[in-house]
């Protein structure tokens, strides 16, 4: 049986994945499915979700981007703010910043993570850890969440 291509003017599309296959594959390069002769020719139903998962991926980086950022500046706040209370009898504030510093930053490497995750597609779980922490960072989580679960079948 020949591999699929172009069926008049039409995309082909992996019936696995949902991804538009160029020129005549019989492996998916996307995500590795035997494509012979199952390829589906037009717009598929997954391939209409496909933005899904790349939108996500993207609200996870600026979302934990913007985390990451903030916890830096807490921190280095919060220990100017140590140093200075210090003085006066007061040291505790200042650590206790640096250590309350730590939520934003830690959400915010995960939320980066999982959002190079959703952007590969692989991994959904970690996709989806990553949009739940954007939340905790920034408002941006979500349509996060809510992308990267539509898009769950998006996923490698």
């Amino acid at each position: 049986m020949e591999a699929p291509s172009s069926f008049g003017g039409q995309a082909v599309f992996c019936t696995s994945c949902g991804r538009e296959l160029l020129g005549t594959q019989l492996l998916c390069p996307y995500c590795g499915a035997n494509i012979t002769g199952s390829a589906g020719v037009g717009k598929s139903e997954t391939a209409g979700a496909a933005w899904m998962p790349l939108t996500a991926g993207i609200l996870d980086i600026v979302a934990g981007a913007i985390g990451v950022i903030f916890g830096i500046v807490v921190v280095m706040l919060g220990t100017l703010a140590g140093g200075l209370l210090a003085v006066i009898g007061l040291p505790s504030i200042g650590w206790t910043l640096a250590v309350v510093a730590a939520i934003p930053v830690t959400g915010g490497t995960v939320a980066i993570i999982g959002g190079i995750y959703a952007l590969k597609r692989r991994i959904w779980g970690l996709a989806l850890a990553g949009s739940i922490c954007s939340l905790v960072v920034w408002f941006l989580g979500i349509p996060a969440i809510v992308f990267t679960a539509l898009g769950k079948s998006q996923f490698g």
